[in-house]
């Protein structure tokens, strides 16, 4: 029921029917990934794609300098590593276990028949993969255009949406890896969020931040920092 319960509300499964959403249960195959491990790297063999059961997976690719840019945060209910499972081409990327991770891993050839009888599912892949396609475009706008305090607002926001409950506003992230998503040192970042934290917008916890007042924030993300 677990299994059901998370293809029928993600929006590439929502529409199909019983029987479909069952050919689809029987496919997984259960992974449990301690925390801190690697899922898959980039460059590797593309092959299966992954639903989170409970978890939070981070997508990031490693720079010529040592670093590590981060594009994405998956956490319950999210699919992630579709792109592959599409073209069978390499990785485009690595994924890390940010937490221990319980997942559901369907394999190409099981998900291909599925999509060639069912053209819907396709519809909805497309869409989603566009705007996955949208996510680093407009990440690069954000570093080009907009000032810290804006692109520190936008992103809180953006994954307090993901993250969230309807009452909760808790973010589970590092601060570096915050850091890293909107091009910034984690110093910088850091000073910024205590000075939110002083101002009782955002409150610290470890590795967690909870936002107190989505208003202030909206409207730093809109760009007045009066």
């Amino acid at each position: 029921m677990v299994k059901r319960s998370l293809f029928q509300t993600h929006p590439l499964f929502a529409n199909l029917n019983a029987a479909h959403i069952d050919r689809l249960v029987a496919c997984t195959i259960a992974r449990s990934v301690p925390k801190g491990s690697t899922i898959f790297v980039k460059g590797s063999p593309g092959a299966s794609l992954f639903a989170i059961q409970k978890g939070t997976v981070k997508i990031i690719s490693p720079t010529a300098a040592g670093h590590e840019a981060m594009f994405s945060l998956f956490t319950d209910g999210d699919i992630f590593g579709e792109i592959a499972l599409l073209d069978g081409r390499p990785r485009s990327a690595d994924a890390f276990a940010v937490t221990n991770c319980d997942l559901l891993a369907i394999e190409r050839r099981d998900f291909l028949p599925l999509l060639r009888e069912e053209p819907d599912i396709a519809l909805h892949m497309i869409n989603i993969l566009c705007d996955r396609l949208r996510r680093p475009t407009a990440q690069a706008e954000s570093l080009m255009f907009l000032d810290l305090p804006t692109r520190l607002a936008q992103a809180l926001l953006r994954l307090s949406d993901t993250q969230s409950e309807a009452n909760s506003r808790k973010i589970e992230i590092t601060q570096k890896d915050l850091a890293s998503m909107i091009g910034m040192s984690r110093e910088s970042t850091n000073k910024l969020l205590r000075e939110w934290e002083d101002r009782k917008w955002v409150r610290l916890e470890r590795n967690v931040i909870v936002i107190l007042s989505t208003a202030d924030l909206e409207a730093i993300a809109e760009g007045d920092e009066g």
